[in-house]
């Protein structure tokens, strides 16, 4: 049976035991440090596009780069949204009721 280590064929029985488990515990060490440097780089890769993306909401669209392909577009638009607390259906009652009740009118006056 051949076995590729380090892009060299070797036979296994003509290896030993010991010199197995180090190649292969070498490799194990190669393959951890790969993946931590791989797991570093994904990370530094989310930090910037996280970043970016917040510059990107501060600045303009329209002064960010004005290119030639960009000058026909709109300016982007922001969506807005209502902050407010949901009412409770007691609250939905409350203004039903209210919106039926009359209040006594008082002249300027009279303030």
């Amino acid at each position: 049976m051949s076995l590729l280590l380090n892009g060299v064929n070797q036979r296994i029985s003509d290896m030993g035991s010991l010199e197995m488990q180090e190649l292969l515990g070498k490799k194990d060490d190669l393959i951890h440090d790969l993946e931590e440097k791989l797991r570093l780089r994904e990370d530094e890769i989310t930090e910037l596009r996280s970043q970016l993306d917040k510059f990107q909401s501060v600045i303009p669209y329209a002064t960010a780069g004005a290119s030639a392909s960009t000058k026909g577009r709109a300016r982007k638009t922001r969506a807005q949204g209502i902050s407010a607390e949901p009412q409770a259906l007691k609250t939905v009652q409350e203004l039903a009721i209210l919106s039926q009740t009359t209040f006594p009118e008082v002249p300027k006056s009279a303030r």
